[in-house]
């Protein structure tokens, strides 16, 4: 068979699947998220077309394309004997061709929702009905009472009445707008975003500047309450007045990105992502997208293989930095980096349960 055929006949979910990928169905069916064990994550769109099958990586890398891609970026992980890339990827289509597909349930993927912000019912907002982000988050009173005019607590009217809860809601908009396109959503034990919240434009921004002019400092985060925490670490060095705080919402989207910096052009750019891998992209997908470079990469094991204005280099994950990326690109982009030492993020560091264990380690 050709690569054409096997296009058409291999599905891509049935390639990953056989290398131990496990669909996520909370994050919906139109297209559906697999994770590996190790932590790697792809999209895979038209899951029920195999032939329109097309995936791409969650970490923003060059990994996408179609079943044939997916299996030459991963031919590490197929127990395949091989002279030849070109040879392994074949001789793993044709094996997955050859083997019998599991039975699928199925389903209809409901068409996607605009945003409705009526549906959304602002709720008497308080600090001490936030109590979510002081007793499981560690928030305090003051912190909470500063971001207070960015934070809103909403009722979602489109559910059972009896069942409806107030949920703390971090309004979406784009910047330079007031208009609400979406909220990210928080409780005790819940996580979720709005029915159609355009994710693509909208980003939560607690601006305390007031306008592009005064604007010294615009500060980057995955989440809000990841914001609140760096302030409340960092306040007392802190000039409010001159500050905005950004969260992309645990992803970062090309348009997010320009329509940031085409708000902000002068205002020193900071980070405050995870201090993990995934954090560390986006310190890079962010410093590329300042300095106006064309960069892509891809991941291959335990090394980031980039090309950025058609240099190529390749860092191993393990040293993985913006600072070395920097080294080896030549970018300067002047992004100042943020991050929580010894945790994965600024809110372990004043979590309740951090308090616990300094606790613990005292007694002992």
């Amino acid at each position: 068979m050709t690569f054409k055929e096997y296009r058409e006949k291999v599905p891509i979910i049935q390639a990953a699947e056989s290398l131990g990928y496990v669909a996520d169905l909370t994050k919906g069916r139109r297209s559906l998220e697999y994770r590996h064990p190790d932590g790697d994550t792809v999209i895979i769109n038209n899951p029920r077309d195999p032939g329109r099958q097309l995936y791409f990586n969650r970490d923003g890398s060059t990994d996408r394309g179609s079943v044939i891609d997916f299996v030459a970026s991963r031919l590490h992980r197929f127990n395949e004997s091989y002279s030849s890339p070109a040879e392994g990827v074949n001789q793993v289509l044709s094996r997955l061709f050859s083997e019998p597909q599991a039975f699928r349930p199925a389903f209809a993927p409901p068409p996607p929702k605009a945003f409705d912000a009526g549906r959304y019912a602002p709720q008497p907002l308080s600090v001490g009905k936030l109590h979510y982000l002081i007793k499981e988050r560690g928030l305090e009173r003051e912190t909470i009472e500063k971001f207070l005019p960015f934070i809103r607590l909403v009722k979602d009217t489109a559910k059972d009445p009896g069942k409806v809860y107030a949920n703390i809601g971090f309004p979406l908009t784009r910047p330079g707008s007031n208009a609400v396109i979406g909220y990210d959503l928080r409780n005790y034990g819940f996580k979720s975003v709005a029915a159609g919240s355009n994710r693509q434009s909208g980003m939560w921004i607690a601006d305390f500047a007031g306008s592009q002019a005064r604007t010294r400092n615009v500060f980057f985060a995955e989440n809000p309450i990841d914001a609140m925490s760096f302030y409340q670490l960092r306040r007392k060095e802190m000039d409010m007045q001159s500050a905005v705080f950004v969260s992309f919402g645990g992803g970062i989207s090309k348009n997010q990105v320009r329509l940031a910096l085409e708000h902000w052009p002068q205002a020193a750019k900071r980070t405050l992502f995870d201090n993990d891998y995934q954090g560390r992209v986006y310190d890079i997908v962010l410093a590329t997208a300042i300095a106006g470079k064309e960069s892509s990469f891809r991941k291959e094991s335990d090394s980031l293989h980039f090309t950025v204005n058609e240099k190529k280099f390749e860092i191993p994950v393990s040293t993985l930095s913006l600072r070395t990326f920097e080294r080896e690109s030549g970018i300067r982009s002047g992004l100042h980096v943020h991050k929580a030492s010894g945790a994965k993020d600024f809110n372990d560091l004043i979590h309740p349960s951090a308090a616990q264990k300094k606790s613990v380690a005292m007694k002992m």
